[in-house]
């Protein structure tokens, strides 16, 4: 797919990435994960965009990103990921984690309740850097306060050599109760 020509203001137009939507998924029933298959992420594309509205079975649950290699769920701890909660409260940061943290407060499950999120995933398909991702999200927690979080991680270096064809979305604790899921190629 061709770059999108933009006008700057003037008389000059700019390249600009283009998206094409690859799912739009709505999730109406508890499930203990939702997964992205190779069917959508694969060698089309190396850059994806990642949109996801949760809402938690459980009170007080983190949201989990874990990405598939050859097909198979990673589980080990390859996981590096930083949470910065915009407010300026603690940072969670862990570089061997067995999942990707996607915000830094729980979320809530009351209406109401639950996290938005946008991240861009990046070296899908390279051997020479590891996959990574960086996105921001929104929560409400069991409060119903609502917070945001700059999100990244990276698989280690050591996995480097990981091509990623999917991904799985799982709270640490309890189902997704209903939610949606959009993925875009970017090029």
């Amino acid at each position: 797919m061709a770059l999108t020509k933009v006008l700057d203001g003037g008389t000059n137009f700019t390249n600009v990435a283009s998206l094409t939507k690859l799912l739009d998924a709505t999730i109406s029933s508890s499930v203990a994960n939702y997964d992205i298959d190779s069917t959508y992420i694969n060698s089309t594309y190396d850059t994806y965009r990642l949109e996801f509205e949760l809402i938690a079975a459980t009170d007080g649950a983190y949201t989990n990103l874990r990405v598939f290699v050859g097909g198979s769920v990673q589980t080990g701890s390859i996981y590096g990921s930083e949470a910065s909660p915009t407010d300026g409260g603690t940072t969670y940061n862990n570089n061997t984690g067995t999942a990707f943290m996607m915000q830094g407060y729980v979320v809530g499950n009351a209406d109401g309740e639950g996290i938005t999120g946008i991240t861009e995933l990046k070296n899908v398909n390279s051997t020479t850097l590891p996959f990574h991702h960086m996105g921001y999200t929104v929560v409400h927690n069991s409060s119903g306060n609502h917070y945001g979080s700059a999100v990244t991680g990276s698989l280690r270096p050591a996995n480097r050599g990981d091509v990623v064809n999917g991904l799985r979305l799982k709270f640490n604790s309890g189902n997704i109760e209903s939610g949606r899921v959009k993925l875009y190629g970017i090029t």
